[in-house]
């Protein structure tokens, strides 16, 4: 029997999942300059930055991923991989809003691209909080 969409829980992996959709994002943005017309120093600058935080992002969700507590010592470095790939993910909205505001584009243009990163980090924080809940070693 299926549940319904609404009442079902978000999945584990959903973090995985939405990565992806950030990489992509960040790829098609570069490889169109950002809107503008032509590439510059800066859009060269910034994409450089741009995908070695999303590169890091990912190593840091898999690393975390890759942690199956079984003390307490393992769920405080599951949980700063955590951490670390959430930090990154605010680091990646502030690179974002840096080259929309220097290239003038509307902040509206990318509104996908932006709610992606914030889907991502909300579903690290659940994933986190999730872990605090099942470890009871935890906190």
């Amino acid at each position: 029997m299926s549940v319904n969409k609404s009442k079902r829980k978000e999945s584990k992996v959903e973090f995985d999942a939405t990565y992806f959709k950030l990489f992509n994002d960040a790829t098609f943005l570069i490889e169109n300059h950002f809107g503008a017309k032509n590439e510059t120093m800066i859009t060269q600058i910034i994409s450089d930055r741009i995908l070695r935080v999303v590169f890091d992002i990912g190593t840091h969700i898999r690393m975390a991923n890759s942690i199956y507590p079984t003390c307490e010592i393992e769920y405080q470095e599951r949980r700063l991989h955590q951490d670390k790939a959430i930090g990154l993910c605010f680091d990646l909205l502030t690179k974002y809003q840096l080259i929309l505001e220097k290239l003038k584009i509307p902040d509206d243009k990318y509104v996908n691209e932006i709610k992606n990163v914030i889907h991502e980090i909300n579903c690290l924080k659940r994933w986190r909080e999730t872990d605090h809940k099942r470890f009871k070693f935890a906190g």
